[in-house]
């Protein structure tokens, strides 16, 4: 078909249509296929002037006493390879996460440090929480396609801003004209957009979605055949959600009974559940996610809901990563990497902006600036964990390279072909691999000498896809599982999950109180994470909350002994409590504000709890 995939960090992962012109990319055409449907967010017609930033890192470059100077590639990989070779593995850490989602921009380049036994992240930033939870339950995390989502009657956002974060899934929802609810903790653009607006108090989402469950129950609108003959453990959920009474629903949550009731009638007359990401990054985040899928599996509607396809296509990342040759030495939780930078005298990092996106990232930059920590980054512009390092690599854009891009929503497998030649000096990700495992002593190991493209093949071949039928025909549809196969001990969907039960975790979905000043974050429509700063100016560092919780222009919150200095917007629609700053900007002195994000790991998927992230509030000094 001639397309290429936005392989940002997105729900949509569009379809486009390049436009060159004299080996010049003059623009991106939103192709009008479903689901890109031919338009696309301000983000994915950036790319072009992203391609052409003036702050594309072009050339290899060294920090020296005088500042950053030019070298040479080969240059470049020998100093990065002499650190590797005097440093102890355990003590070598890589940083890389989905700022691309191409199979050999994200995946393959691990190769060489799992062969050496580096230090690996556990990859949980964003959705293992809600994958791990799913999985308790259902055997597996994966749910409804667009086309799915394009034939509701009704439809929940629980914890997704989707009028900015999954513009797609929105337009096909309003084209089908299906009512809409959303359930947040702020006044988001998509809680002001839908029929019903439910907000909650902060870690309470498991309680709503028990309530709701309740409801349905005690009212008999629960799909008695489907349970008694595809589920294990109704018994015992039902006695659990007992006592999550209307009146208990709204006195931990705020929701009043009205309005679970609004939403009880919702869900009776089928309706699916879009469950966002943010909410694994909550204290009981696992937990919610868990009770809001166990309400389809009352209905018996089992791809009532989606959270992430991306374990539905069955590609082998594994594979990609190397791990069936090579595993590292220890996994450290993404949460946790800046609180634990002093571990570590040596730092890779590709397709990602720890400095800005982990809790505690600042520390990673103020090792680097001390010497404690030798930091070498492969990007495509200077951001701000390139401006910490000692080595800079220059990386080519999607647009300058051939990969393979799968969606975590749609089912198109997309042959990325480069549209123009790379600017600069810029070298792929797998070939720095390649060339940086062989500087290290590994030539002749079977992860190095492996090629990237046909390490590719065979990690397609568990999806059924032929590497040499999707380049021939640049865009193929990946096939789901049996929806009614439950890979679970009992082989069937547990609303009592004997997994947990088996690992000392709670079989039901648990709840704890949270207490206190609760800082959160939300998307907003320029950015993708830390993504087009140079294109559209950084996100301002503006924190909205009630007028009854702050008077003042300015504020300090603080966590331990991090404090970020942020302006206030006083906001009458913010509970009382929550702290809502939209996007991931720095604060008034140049600080990120993830300074003071909550980086413990939550029990499922080990997801840091940044959207549940206690702090003082008080006027700065």
């Amino acid at each position: 078909m001639g397309y290429i995939a936005c392989t940002r960090d997105c729900y949509d992962t569009c379809l486009f249509k390049p436009i060159a012109s004299s080996g010049k990319l003059i623009d991106l055409r939103p192709a009008d296929v479903f689901p890109t449907l031919g338009f696309t967010c301000p983000r994915g017609r950036a790319d072009v002037k992203r391609l052409y930033s003036a702050r594309r890192i072009k050339r290899p470059m060294l920090r020296k006493e005088g500042g950053l100077v030019e070298i040479s590639w080969d240059r470049a990989i020998s100093e990065l390879a002499e650190r590797l070779k005097r440093a102890d593995p355990r003590r070598v850490i890589h940083v890389e996460y989905d700022g691309n989602q191409g199979l050999l921009t994200w995946y393959y380049p691990a190769r060489p440090f799992n062969a050496l036994g580096a230090v690996s992240t556990d990859y949980s930033i964003c959705s293992a929480e809600g994958h791990a939870a799913l999985k308790l339950h259902w055997g597996r995390s994966w749910g409804m396609l667009p086309e799915e989502l394009a034939g509701a009657r009704a439809v929940v956002f629980w914890g997704l801003n989707a009028v900015v974060s999954f513009t797609h899934g929105w337009a096909l929802v309003k084209r089908a004209k299906a009512k809409t609810a959303a359930v947040d903790v702020a006044p988001t653009e998509t809680i002001k957009a839908v029929d019903l607006p439910v907000i909650v108090r902060p870690g309470s989402d498991v309680v709503l979605a028990l309530g709701v469950a309740r409801e349905l129950i005690s009212r008999d609108l629960y799909d008695k055949r489907f349970v008694e003959e595809r589920t294990y453990g109704f018994d015992k959920f039902a006695a659990y959600v007992e006592r999550f009474t209307p009146d208990y629903v709204e006195r931990e949550t705020g929701v009043s009974r009205e309005v679970l009731f609004q939403l009880v009638e919702l869900y009776a007359s089928g309706a699916k559940t879009v469950i966002g990401f943010s909410l694994g990054r909550t204290l009981n985040g696992g937990d919610a996610v868990r009770a809001i899928s166990l309400i389809h599996a009352l209905l018996g509607d089992p791809l009532g809901f989606f959270y992430s396809n991306s374990g539905a296509w069955g590609i082998d990342f594994d594979y990609l990563r190397g791990l069936h040759a090579g595993k590292p030495s220890a996994v450290v939780p993404m949460g946790l990497v800046g609180a634990r930078i002093h571990e570590f005298e040596a730092m890779y990092v590709w397709n990602s902006n720890p400095v800005m996106t982990l809790p505690q990232g600042d520390k990673i930059c103020e090792a680097a600036r001390r010497g404690d920590l030798f930091l070498a980054v492969h990007d495509i512009v200077l951001n701000e964990t390139a401006e910490c390092a000692d080595l800079l690599l220059p990386a080519p854009t999607y647009l300058e390279k051939d990969d393979i891009v799968y969606s975590y929503w749609h089912n198109l497998l997309v042959y990325n072909k480069a549209a123009v030649q790379p600017i600069g000096e810029a070298k792929p990700e797998h070939w720095v691999a390649r060339e940086l495992g062989r500087a290290v002593g590994l030539s002749g190991h079977p992860l190095i000498e492996e090629d990237p493209w046909r390490a590719a093949e065979i990690a397609l071949r568990p999806a059924g896809v032929e590497l040499s039928e999707l380049l021939a025909r640049g865009v193929v549809a990946l096939r789901r599982g049996d929806p009614l196969r439950f890979n679970t001990p009992t082989g069937k969907l547990e609303f009592y999950s004997t997994t947990a039960e088996r690992r000392g975790l709670s079989p039901l979905p648990h709840y704890e109180r949270i207490e206190g000043y609760v800082l959160t974050f939300t998307s907003e429509p320029m950015h993708t994470n830390t993504q087009f700063f140079d294109e559209y100016g950084p996100p301002q560092p503006i924190a909205e909350v009630n007028p009854t919780d702050f008077a003042g222009d300015i504020a300090c919150l603080e966590a331990g002994s991090a404090s970020i200095k942020v302006r206030v917007a006083p906001n009458p629609l913010v509970p009382r409590g929550v702290i809502l700053i939209r996007g991931i900007p720095k604060d008034l002195e140049g600080r990120p504000v993830n300074a003071v994000a909550d980086g413990t790991p939550n029990p499922y998927g080990g997801t840091p709890r940044i959207n549940t992230s206690l702090v003082r509030l008080r006027p700065c000094e």
